[in-house]
Order: structure tokens, then sequence, then C-alpha cells
């Protein structure tokens, strides 16, 4: 009987992962993101920066099988909010950082194209790394055009 259940546990758990994984990917692509969310302008903006060939999610998840349950449960938070008209705009980004010096280093199979990060006289990205530094300090506009929906008057204005 234990191992019955033991079993019947272990495939409920393997199917439901398996079906949060194929739910995850169907989930997962810029234009997705733009059907039901408020980012349109930023999904545009996307296409024509220096990050198009790189999904919404490799910038705005934490790394690991935990950081697309955040992601995911992130993402059901905005569509109950979309559906509900209580969103606001704009809403507030996640940027993982660790995804940006991880790609950057070379350690993303999935983009070998990548720019690997250099130090110059000007620059040293292991001492801004080292410092704790955001990497949106001097890049904050890589992926794509940030505060889009900000009148003018706001564009400078810091939350």
């Amino acid at each position: 009987m234990l191992k019955k259940l033991l079993l019947g546990t272990l495939i409920t758990l393997v199917s439901l992962y398996v079906i949060f994984q194929i739910a995850y990917i169907a989930t997962s692509r810029p234009f997705f993101c733009a059907k039901c969310h408020e980012v349109a302008k930023y999904v545009s903006s996307w296409q024509v920066s220096a990050h198009k060939t790189i999904g919404c999610l490799d910038c705005h998840q934490p790394r690991g099988e935990l950081g697309k349950f955040h992601a995911k449960a992130r993402g059901l938070n905005y569509v109950f909010q979309h559906f509900c008209k209580k969103y606001t705009i704009p809403s507030r980004a996640i940027i993982s950082e660790q995804n940006c010096i991880g790609c950057h280093l070379g350690d993303n199979a999935s983009y070998p194209d990548t720019i690997h990060l250099k130090n110059t006289p000007a620059i040293n990205h292991y001492q801004t790394i080292k410092q704790s530094k955001s990497c949106l300090e001097c890049h904050r506009e890589s992926g794509h055009k940030v505060d889009i929906y900000l009148s003018p008057e706001l564009k400078g204005a810091k939350s």
C-alpha cells in the first residue's frame, strides 16, 4: 500500500513538473508577454535592441528552477492585474544581474556569440562587479528603452 502511494505521488509530481515545463516554454516568449501585459512598447523597443535575440526571462528571471517558478508566479500576478484593470504603468521589472554577468562571461551556452566582458583603461568590469555595482548604472537601456510610458516631466524622477 505504501509503495503504491509513494509511486502515485512520484508520478503525480513528475507529471506536474512536465506540465509546468511545457507551460513555461509556451508562455515565455516576448510576444506572449505583450498580449496580456502592458509591455507592448517595451517589446517593440526590444526588437531593435542589441538583445533582440534574447527572451524576456533571460534577463527578467532569477536563475535556476526556482527562478522559473518565481517568474511565472509574478506573471500570474501581472495577468490578474491586467484583467482586473489594477495595474500601474510603468510596472517595476526585475532584472537578474547574475544573468547579465553569466551571459557576458560566456557561461550561457545558448548564446555563444555574446560579447564578453573586457577590462579597458576606461572601465574595469572586474572592479565594478567586485564593488557590487549594478550593470544598469551604465547599461540601463541595453535590452530596451526604459520608462517609455513616463511623461517628460517624470523622466528624471527617482523612485
